[in-house]
């Protein structure tokens, strides 16, 4: 009898374990959330911000800037990390703003709306700091929080 517990409290321990990992929580989130090379998905073409569920739009930088609003992605480019790091899970969260990032290959990876890895709250706080002359020191951080 003790074996068919040890055995059921396991698999209840492995299915508690990979369900947090799926929800971003815990040690095996690794194995759902990896990160991702911008260098082996052709470089990041251009990083925007937008603000969620709606507003107007953010600050936009590109590798090539092609018009009005669009800024150099040089300027801002010592902040982007590469690799990306994983998305966070977001939750039931509706509302903040979006940092995205479009990769040399066409594809996207989005940030946000709340929860952010460190390094894109750093790049997020860059881009607001280089978008605003530096006028928004110290809080140029998403939300207008302290930048790291």
């Amino acid at each position: 009898m003790t074996v068919k517990r040890a055995v059921v409290g396991l698999a209840v321990l492995a299915v508690a374990l990979l369900a947090t990992g799926a929800a971003g929580l815990g040690p095996l989130t690794p194995i759902f959330y990896w990160p991702i090379s911008a260098s082996a998905n052709g470089g990041v073409a251009e990083i925007g911000i937008q603000p969620i569920p709606e507003g107007p739009p953010g600050p936009v930088f590109a590798r090539t800037p092609t018009g009005r609003g669009v800024r150099s992605l040089a300027l801002i480019a010592e902040y982007i990390p590469d690799p990306l790091p994983a998305r966070l899970n977001q939750w039931f969260c509706r509302q903040g703003g979006d940092l995205t990032v479009t990769l040399g290959n066409g594809r996207q990876v989005i940030y946000g709306p709340c929860y952010r890895p460190a390094s894109i709250d750093r790049l997020w706080a860059e881009i607001v700091y280089v978008d605003s002359n530096g006028q928004c020191a110290p809080k140029c951080g998403p939300g207008g929080q302290r930048g790291p």
